[in-house]
């Protein structure tokens, strides 16, 4: 136990079969997201361009899954709606295997995208039941660390399969990943609270008001706009940086693959550490202090040096060190936040809103950052800054009301 609470890991006692499942859970979801785009491509014939239109489609599709499930979570429970989401996952993770036209992937990708948005809520949810108090931020840094290590490896496996298999590797990787729901499904089934649990393991009933008591928080309402400038942070590494790198730029096209590696080692090695640096911290200061380290990351994007590969690889490299920190603050924070707000009975629509903003960045920051990147390489980088100074302002009054 000296040791766990050194490396910041909540206790975990009886709840083995919890973070199997969500092992399990990111060591599928590694195997198959390097080549989401690629597998219809390369296996079903499509063109790229449909490709990314049917997934956008299928995105804008799947907006209301996260309140929809905030519904359902405080009716059935977490628990019951990870399970839920898994299988649906599973389902259509399958029909892909049988896909060959953009409209089955339209369709197969909007449920999908639905289960995923129903995911997200209701695990954060659980993991407010079960974590034992004061460590819900150790639990989500904790579960944050296992997905990169899974994403990670999920990833070389992934590479491995479709390197030896062609296309029928990439059948395998999706056949492979249907399952991995499958195995956290039944891994989440299998889990019992303890005897003497809190109730709140179980399903209450919900207060009159539903969505209109989340909105008529104030304080919630302050929270969601720093979801989304967070979500619009946190996205800049996924949507904005290879463009940036290579087409902004003109590096080599192994430096985002780096500098990728270089996110990924620091949260595997570090989340749960810095999580016990800050859990008794106030949450507010603490995302004002990751804005505000954000803020510093991004100015060190917009002044890395054209037309030197050497030069510019380090400034990057330090930019990604200086990021990886802000994400390492704001990541269990932010999470532990909403759940420290929320009324027990109404926890899973306040996530279901907070996914809701999420899906609505992701949506939003790829056009966003193409558009602004076509318009300047820096541009990008300095409206994100604009956006942590925001949600520094926002924090500072949220943490006065608290």
């Amino acid at each position: 136990m000296a040791t766990a609470d050194l490396l910041g890991l909540p206790s975990t006692r009886g709840r083995f079969p919890l973070i199997a499942a969500q092992s399990v859970d990111a060591l599928g979801t590694g195997l198959f997201l390097p080549f989401a785009v690629v597998y219809f491509h390369a296996a079903k014939g499509l063109s790229l361009t449909a490709v990314g239109a049917a997934l956008s489609i299928a995105a804008m599709i799947a907006l209301p899954s996260g309140p929809l499930a905030g519904r359902l979570i405080d009716r059935f429970g977490p628990g019951r709606m990870v399970i839920t989401a898994n299988l649906i996952r599973a389902v259509t993770f399958t029909g892909y295997v049988f896909a060959g036209e953009a409209w089955h992937l339209v369709v197969l990708a909007a449920v999908t995208f639905w289960g995923e948005g129903m995911f997200w809520p209701s695990t954060g949810a659980l993991v407010a039941q079960v974590a034992d108090d004061g460590q819900r931020a150790r639990w989500y840094a904790m579960e944050r660390a296992l997905r990169n290590v899974g994403i990670g490896l999920g990833g070389l496996l992934g590479a491995a399969m479709v390197a030896w298999g062609g296309t029928g590797g990439y059948t395998t990787i999706v056949l492979v990943n249907a399952a991995s729901f499958v195995v956290a499904a039944v891994l989440v089934a299998s889990w019992r609270a303890p005897a003497g649990a809190s109730r709140e393991t179980e399903p209450e009933a919900v207060p009159a008001g539903g969505y209109r008591k989340v909105f008529a928080d104030r304080i919630f309402r302050g929270v969601l706009v720093t979801v989304f400038v967070f979500a619009l942070c946190d996205l800049a590494l996924t949507v904005l940086l290879s463009a940036y790198v290579l087409d902004g730029l003109r590096l080599p096209a192994w430096q985002p693959g780096v500098l990728f590696a270089v996110n990924t080692v620091l949260i595997v090695l570090a989340q749960t550490v810095v999580s016990r640096r800050v859990e008794r911290r106030s949450m507010p200061r603490t995302l004002q202090v990751s804005a505000a380290v954000w803020a510093v990351s991004f100015v060190l994007f917009a002044l890395v040096p054209a037309g030197t590969p050497t030069a510019a690889f380090l400034v990057l490299t330090l930019a990604m060190i200086v990021f990886t920190c802000a994400e390492l603050l704001q990541a269990p924070t932010s999470s532990a936040l909403t759940v420290a707000i929320a009324p027990a009975r109404l926890r899973g629509r306040y996530l279901g809103l907070e996914e809701l903003v999420w899906s609505a960045a992701r949506v939003i920051a790829p056009a966003m950052f193409t558009w602004l990147l076509a318009h300047g390489s820096a541009l990008p980088w300095l409206v994100l800054i604009g956006c942590c100074g925001v949600a520094i302002v926002v924090l500072g009054r949220l943490n006065h009301a608290l």
